[in-house]
């Protein structure tokens, strides 16, 4: 095969077979995703990160361990006590460090496979096409004349175009109720969108970037490619490299970037300037479709105390 696998090199026939349960897991799901999405997906099931926690805090433990039964002659009581906190403790403390992991197969081992799974057993289920260049013009207007009658809280404006034609896919833009739009589609932003936004008492506009220095960039000028009028509160909800290294995310490597990383902290810092950088794709479709729930929801109320409402009371006047 032309593509290479970095751990080992399993038979074209076991990828085959490790792809087609990555696509049954996907189509388990209830999403539907896309090309790199299911390129991540396969990468997972090459290369568990749950064998990886194992064995990193299996090797801790076991180091901790030697060293202090080597000690227990000393103070038997105190290191017998911290001995058994270290085995309590140090898998879990070890799953909490950051780390990169490094896609275990390239794009091109991939899609070779994907071109055999394809022959053999058809498309994969819940796969989408790569999205053509009308799906993504705003046609509500003609189509329904009246939807631009009514406010709009939000609009997500995505720098993948892919990953905001699957968010319509499965339909988030109905159940968070605003706009999912592409970079290319919201610059600039829509006037009707613009107007339906001005509708709302504190309009939005959430930007989904990569973990990389170009959506670090575009995140930082989003303001003048949107052309947004005074007043409206834009909010990076993209990934960042300490997220990332926390969710074990799979990385890409390019050339070292040398331009200026503005707030950011050092380690982030750092990871960028190596060369490293993680696409949206890389998250689970489930995890991303919850996430952007999550965030997107309205905030709830506060409720005053009983206590307070006590104190009112005495304000309140006579026939409270």
């Amino acid at each position: 095969m032309r593509g290479s696998v970095r751990n080992g090199t399993p038979s074209t026939a076991r990828l085959v077979a490790i792809l087609k349960e990555s696509a049954q897991r996907m189509e388990d799901s209830g999403v539907w995703y896309t090309h790199r999405q299911l390129y991540y997906e396969f990468c997972r099931s090459l290369l568990p990160l749950a064998q990886i926690d194992t064995l990193v805090a299996s090797v801790a433990a076991a180091s901790s361990v030697a060293f202090l039964t080597a000690l227990r002659r000393l103070a038997p009581l105190p290191v017998g006590v911290v001995g058994a906190s270290v085995q309590l403790g140090a898998p879990s403390l070890i799953r909490c460090i950051p780390f990169t992991l490094v896609p275990p197969v390239d794009e091109a081992l991939f899609t070779e496979v994907l071109t055999i799974h394809r022959a053999r057993y058809g498309e994969p289920p819940g796969l989408l096409a790569p999205p053509s260049s009308h799906a993504f013009e705003v046609r509500y207007r003609e189509r329904d004349p009246d939807l631009y009658d009514y406010g709009l809280a939000f609009v997500l404006v995505c720098q993948d175009n892919t990953i905001a034609y699957m968010l319509r896919a499965n339909f988030v833009h109905m159940e968070i109720g605003g706009a999912i739009l592409a970079m290319e589609e919201a610059t600039p932003l829509p006037d009707a969108l613009v107007a339906m936004l001005m509708r709302t008492s504190t309009p939005r506009v959430l930007l989904l970037h990569d973990a990389s220095p170009a959506g670090l960039r575009w995140a930082a000028h989003v303001p003048q490619l949107l052309d947004l009028p005074y007043g409206f509160r834009i909010t990076a909800l993209g990934l960042r490299p300490i997220h990332v290294l926390r969710r074990h995310l799979f990385a890409l490597r390019s050339h070292r970037y040398s331009g200026e990383l503005p707030s950011l902290n050092l380690i982030e810092r750092i990871w960028l300037r190596a060369g490293y950088w993680v696409e949206v794709a890389a998250l689970p479709p489930v995890v991303l479709l919850r996430s952007l729930r999550y965030v997107t929801r309205p905030v709830p109320q506060r409720r005053d105390s009983w206590w307070s409402e006590l104190r009112r009371w005495r304000t309140s006047g006579y026939m409270s």
